[in-house]
């Protein structure tokens, strides 16, 4: 059974052990080919191994991401519509600055969930996987100081009603 030419090249991870690089092939075509491969939006692979595997893992993880880019958006809302129902003035003023930082957190998050899924699927293809530390320390981080800001409004505002004027 012969290989067609689209599949050796759709596929660098190469598992035939008895073929070697030609000099046809040249290190900077293949630069050239790995910048492409990162904004191209179909990409057929041949299952071998765990490549099927690796990948719907990565759709997950991309899956994930947009699940908690709406639940930050949604939190963004939620937050506007219980400060204008339930607190005084003084603490309405906070509603609309934190409601879009939250709706804004929520976009960025969802930026770097499809950001990360291209760049995952063209290392992939390479063999390899960067590991993220930094941009979920940065999200952990940024999302314990929001929570953090909008307890202490909380416990620190007046409800509307409260009995304290």
């Amino acid at each position: 059974m012969s290989r067609s030419s689209s599949h050796s090249r759709s596929h660098t991870l190469n598992h035939n052990n008895d073929r070697q690089p030609s000099s046809e092939n040249p290190p900077r075509g293949h630069r050239r080919r790995s910048k492409t491969l990162l904004l191209q939006p179909s990409l057929v692979l041949e299952n071998s191994g765990s490549v099927a595997r690796d990948h719907l893992a990565s759709e997950r993880t991309f899956l994930a991401y947009v699940r908690t880019s709406l639940a930050i958006a949604s939190t963004g809302v939620a937050i506007v519509q219980l400060f204008t129902m339930y607190f005084s003035d003084n603490i309405q003023v906070f509603a609309k600055p934190l409601g879009s930082v939250a709706v804004c957190f929520g976009i960025s998050v969802l930026m770097i969930g499809t950001f990360r899924y291209f760049l995952i699927q063209s290392s992939l293809t390479h063999g390899k996987f960067p590991v993220t530390r930094v941009t979920i320390v940065g999200m952990a981080f940024i999302l314990t100081a929001f929570v953090t800001v909008v307890f202490v409004i909380l416990v620190t505002g007046n409800a509307v009603g409260s009995g304290s004027g």
